[in-house]
This record gives structure tokens, sequence and C-alpha cells, in this order.
């Protein structure tokens, strides 16, 4: 099976924007592009579910470089599938949407065409823009250095402190009789305290001459 794609030849102002397209990337190149090339018009296109974020980067486009025309062009697009005998066995349409922004004003205007923003309200919408933009940068120059400076120590730290205050009181008792050696926070020793025939009961009460000197010598 193959699919049938036609191969067209984009120019540079031809902005075709995927699922994979980043705004960020796509309005820098736009930008870059009618600058450089000193470009009165620019076209953009999307298929699908693309198509939504194409209107969002035409809304911020359009706010960075004020006094541009839009038209807007809704049509389908078919993609095949033959066989090896270039039969069809399978056609899906999918829609389309094409704008175009443009520094002059159009002579024939469709049913999709917008005008030029008004500049007290691209300025207030700019504003907002920037400020969100600033809150960002604020809020990741907080978390980003911060959390990593003061996360790993921290985590390290506690865990090394733990495995201290564990190892710290056991050891010491290790070499008492059966109840200090219960007495120990780590739940090993707590065992071996508890039962009367642990290690630490045996080593006091079980061997009778052995016992008996040891008792004679607490008391």
């Amino acid at each position: 099976m193959s699919s049938t794609k036609k191969e067209t030849k984009k120019e540079p102002n031809d902005i075709r924007v995927g699922m994979s397209s980043r705004p960020r990337n796509v309005i820098k190149y736009a930008t870059s592009v009618m600058d450089e090339k000193k470009l009165t018009e620019l076209k953009f296109s999307a298929v699908g579910g693309s198509i939504g974020r194409l209107l969002d980067i035409i809304e911020v486009f359009k706010v960075l470089k004020p006094g541009l025309y839009q038209q807007n062009r809704i049509t389908s697009v078919a993609y095949q599938t033959v066989d090896s005998n270039n039969e069809l066995l399978q056609q899906r349409l999918f829609p389309k949407l094409e704008v175009i922004l443009s520094k002059e004003e159009p002579k024939n205007k469709t049913e999709g065409y917008q005008g030029q923003i008004d500049e007290k309200q691209r300025k207030e919408i700019e504003t907002i823009m920037n400020k969100k933009k600033e809150q960002r940068e604020k809020n990741r120059g907080r978390g980003g250095p911060r959390g990593r400076g003061r996360g790993g120590p921290r985590g390290r730290g506690r865990r090394a402190g733990f495995r201290g205050r564990g190892r710290g009181f056991g050891r010491p008792r290790r070499g008492g009789r059966g109840n200090p050696r219960g007495a120990s926070p780590r739940g090993r020793g707590n065992t071996r305290g508890a039962s009367p025939r642990g290690r630490g009961g045996q080593r006091g009460t079980t061997t009778g001459p052995r016992g008996n000197r040891g008792r004679g010598a607490s008391k």
C-alpha cells in the first residue's frame, strides 16, 4: 500500500504548521522572514488538529507585528491510499485552514477578512503578554536553581542522618545483655530483645555456671 502525496515547492513566506510545531519557533521564524526579506505578506496553513495551534500563532503574531490585515480560507485536503496497481483503496478528507497576513489592505475581501487590530486594544494585549512573560521568567528563576540547590543536599542529609541514627543506637547496645539490646529503636533489635529465646537471652540465662557468675557479678 502507498499513499499519494503531491509535492509542491515551498516559498519562504509559506509557513506550514503541524502538530509538532512550536508556536514560539514559528513566530520567531515568521518575524525573521518578514524583516530580513522585506516581505509584505505571509501565508500560513494547517490541516486537521493543528488548526487550533495555527490560530493561537496568528493572534500572537498580529499583536507583535502591528498593522497586519488577515484573510482566512477554509478548504479540504484529500489523503488517498492506493495499492500496487494504483487503484484507490481509501480516501479521507481533512479540513485545511489558510491564513494570509499582509501589510497592505487586500483589494478582494472575502468572508474571512479581518482588518487591523485597534492600536489601543493591541497595546493592552501586548502589556498583558509581557507581564505573563515576566512572571514566567521569575518563576523559572526561583524554581530552577533553588529547587536543585535545596532539594538535593536536603534529601541526602536526611537519608544520611536516618541511617546514622539507626546504626548509632544499635551498635553501643550490642555489648549489653538482652534488655538493653531490645531497647534499640530498630526493628531487628526489638525482635531479639522481646523474645526470651533470642540471641541476647541465651547469653545471659541458658548456660548454668556462666549464667550464675554473671548474676553474682551484677549483684
